[in-house]
């Protein structure tokens, strides 16, 4: 009874409420700007107060523990039915991307042949076929350079708001790997540069008004605090890598006395706040399980290896917490690290998923979800890295630096970590690939291209 109540709110809130808000909005601007916010914003909220969660097995260490209904792609069917519904746009059916998108999905959906269960992958088709709702929902809302910034003053909204949450949790609560409002440090810290790259380079750019780039630099600055506090060992490293390579190509692209002005300074925060951090991170780095977390990664791929080699077809998408324990035997390996190590084995005890998203794939979806997967991951980045050859005179090509140098570093990172699969990151993601596949739109008026 419960699951069928849940599943009556989630269906008036896609197919009614969500509409019905679009027709409100679709001939007026303001509350579609103010809707644009709130789509950002939920992205900074605990997933408890965004997602329903219909068919929910809640002891389940898999990917997705049941049928998810987020509130962010109702906010999305809004965005879209005003778009629809105004006769001075001209609806975008098939955002760049899209294609390849359901090539993924379909890829992946073909491991049901060889699922051990059958209702864990359906689980995982319907999460990753409707998220690209907000795909849809993005460049379709976007009619002009200005609303691509309206996105990311949004954007800043939401970091602010998650930093002070952090703050909290770190100097008043003394929690040592603040978390914020995620399940766990490594996917806020995650989350946080794929959010604030973008306002960076955004920042940097000579068509970004003087307010609005203090406003995106105070957002990117906040950004930097949160994954301090995470101390997350790879995020630390990949934000690093990525706010020095969005100033370096900045400039070399286009350099302006802004630019290095912006550099000089933001070099001068960098050396304060690390500074003050400096004991911390090294501490973090120096941690007794460092090298432990490394071998588990490492023969938890091996049991990737071994599923994809049994079953071409992998094991089935979001089987891999099942597969990983008894009665199979792809645990095993496991098992016999921890009693190479001296360890006593809980026979009872349940594995937990493989950290590497590549591994993940290979051993849940086989060889043509892994592709498939790589493939989106690759035209994902070479889109916006186009972008930026062919509009380095424009704010449109400003933009897609940052994008584009912010999904590239997350690439390398997800060997380390699977963030992609929950559900705020995967959602940042969509968001992040409406705005490019926007700018291709954009970038075909001429009157935008000097915006």
């Amino acid at each position: 009874m419960a699951d069928l109540i849940k599943l009556s709110v989630c269906l008036f809130a896609y197919c009614i409420m969500a509409p019905v808000w679009g027709y409100i909005i679709a001939n007026n601007r303001q509350l579609e700007k103010a809707t644009i916010f709130g789509l950002i914003f939920v992205l900074g909220l605990h997933i408890d107060t965004t997602v329903i969660m219909v068919g929910s097995i809640e002891w389940y260490r898999g990917v997705t523990k049941g049928y998810e209904f987020n509130l962010m792609e109702v906010i999305a069917v809004s965005l879209l039915t005003a778009a629809i519904l105004d006769p001075t746009r001209k609806f975008r059916w098939f955002p760049p991307g899209t294609f390849i998108w359901l090539v993924y999905v379909i890829c992946c959906s073909m491991s049901i042949f060889s699922a051990f269960e059958l209702n864990y992958v359906l689980m995982s088709i319907l999460k990753f076929s409707k998220c690209w709702i907000i795909v849809y929902a993005v460049c379709n809302s976007i009619r002009s350079s200005n609303d691509l910034k309206l996105y990311l003053d949004a954007i800043v909204v939401m970091i602010v708001y998650q930093c002070l949450i952090v703050l909290k949790m770190k100097y008043i609560d003394g929690v040592y790997q603040a978390r914020g409002l995620f399940e766990h440090q490594n996917p806020l810290a995650m989350f946080t540069y794929l959010a604030i790259l973008p306002l960076l380079s955004s920042a940097l750019s000579k068509h970004t008004e003087p307010w609005r780039s203090f406003l995106h630099l105070a957002g990117f600055g906040a950004g930097a605090v949160i994954i301090l506090s995470a101390l997350s060992r790879a995020s630390l490293a990949m934000f690093a890598a990525g706010s020095i390579l969005v100033v370096i190509l900045g400039i070399l692209l286009r350099p302006s006395v802004k630019k290095f002005s912006i550099a000089a300074v933001g070099m001068l925060g960098g050396i304060v706040l690390l500074a003050m951090t400096l004991d911390t991170i090294i501490s973090r780095f120096n941690d007794e399980g460092n090298e432990a977390s490394g071998e588990t990664r490492e023969v938890m791929n091996q049991a990737a290896v071994a599923m994809a080699r049994d079953k071409p077809l992998g094991v089935g998408w979001n089987n891999f917490g099942k597969a990983i324990n008894p009665p199979y035997p792809y645990g095993d390996v496991i098992d016999e690290w921890n009693r190479n190590r001296g360890q006593n084995v809980d026979e009872d005890y349940a594995k937990g998923v493989v950290e590497s998203i590549y591994y993940l794939h290979f051993g849940e979806n086989g060889y043509a979800g892994l592709i498939s997967f790589i493939l989106v991951i690759a035209s994902q980045i070479l889109r916006p890295g186009i972008l930026v050859l062919r509009e380095k005179r424009s704010y449109l090509g400003d933009l897609s630096l940052g994008i584009c140098i912010a999904l590239t570093i997350m690439a390398i990172h997800l060997t380390l970590e699977r963030v992609l699969t929950q559900t705020k990151n995967l959602s940042l993601w969509m968001v992040m690939i409406g705005l490019i596949a926007a700018v291709v739109y954009l970038r075909k008026s001429p009157q935008e291209k000097a915006v």
